[in-house]
């Protein structure tokens, strides 16, 4: 069994979503701050206050790598 959460992060309209699908979870935030609080939240609350998931590290996956370019607009 593995020892981490992971969730895979990808945009759908104006919000990123983050899907883990071991065991099956989800939420989503405007930005990536709120994003980071909304699963932080979301483990917290799928686990009683003894369970030792609560001490995983959760893995964020972006499926959708940023492109930037080095010209200023």
């Amino acid at each position: 069994m593995k020892k981490e959460f992971i969730f895979e992060v990808e945009p759908d309209d104006n919000m990123l979503v983050a899907t883990c699908h071991e065991p099956e979870m989800a939420t989503q935030g405007e930005t990536l701050d709120e994003l980071l609080a909304m699963i932080r939240d979301l483990v917290q609350c799928r686990f009683t206050e003894n369970d030792e998931r609560l001490r995983w590290p959760i893995r964020l996956h972006f499926l959708q790598d940023p492109v930037l370019t080095a010209q200023m607009a």
